[in-house]
């Protein structure tokens, strides 16, 4: 008795190339997909679901959550913690709200934050209001509606939207509130503690070191803290937390 062997030739060189042709097939569709989302989601809010900050269309909770329910982006184990901490001022809170948000098999953990020295609530002209004039529920929400904000707009892919965009969707923008800011937050144009927060907050959630943050501010902008941040440069350095950059 004998065996056979049949030896069957596969073309490397072909199989490789089909392959990239699947990828790249798969990728032109995940991009009209994109797209179709960015439009439905701005088709479904409306001005009062967006504020002009810093001359950048914002969305805001109402009008993350309209979105929410149009795809079926869910959140659950929501966590919302006070936080005591200190600066060269002496002591404050923050609350760090935290959720986990699903679209599909699509599961990514948000963060959101607001401090007890937030300008909405506690700056005046004259300065900080007193810690009994501040409504501490009004941080805890804000918190809170920061979280949505930054859940769906992540796992939706529809953040860092431009102006253009915005009035594609059917948003009057005429007619959307502007928020300003007082310069400089820590005076000197620098940017606030609640901002300062905010930037270590996204820093925690992309896995970014201390080491690597402080690396990243000294070789980039010079300075050793972010308390030395530039109003002018917390846009960029955001992006940088995020892994935009």
């Amino acid at each position: 008795m004998c065996e056979t062997n049949e030896i069957i030739s596969v073309n490397p060189v072909n199989s490789q190339v089909d392959l990239i042709d699947d990828i790249f097939a798969a990728a032109n569709r995940r991009i009209q997909q994109l797209e179709q989302i960015v439009v439905m989601s701005i088709k479904r809010t409306n001005h009062n679901d967006w504020v002009d900050q810093g001359g950048k269309p914002y969305l805001t909770c109402s009008g993350a959550e309209k979105i929410a329910r149009l795809f079926g982006v869910c959140w659950k184990n929501v966590k919302n913690e006070k936080v005591i901490s200190t600066d060269e001022l002496g002591q404050f809170y923050f609350y760090e709200c935290t959720g986990e948000f699903t679209l599909g098999s699509d599961v990514i953990t948000a963060i959101g934050t607001c401090s007890q020295k937030d300008q909405f609530f506690a700056k005046t002209k004259e300065g900080m209001k007193p810690a009994s004039e501040i409504d501490e529920t009004n941080i805890r929400k804000a918190a809170y509606s920061n979280m949505v904000v930054n859940g769906v707009t992540r796992i939706l892919g529809i953040r860092n939207l431009t102006w253009d965009q915005v009035k594609a969707g059917g948003v009057d923008t005429s007619q959307i509130s502007k928020v300003t800011y007082a310069k400089g937050g820590n005076g000197g144009g620098r940017i606030s503690e609640a901002q300062a927060k905010h930037f270590f907050a996204i820093c925690k959630q992309s896995g970014k070191t201390d080491e690597q943050i402080k690396e990243y501010l000294s070789s980039t902008y010079k300075i050793d803290s972010s308390k030395e941040i530039k109003t002018s440069d917390y846009e960029a350095i955001c992006k940088w937390a995020e892994g935009n950059e």
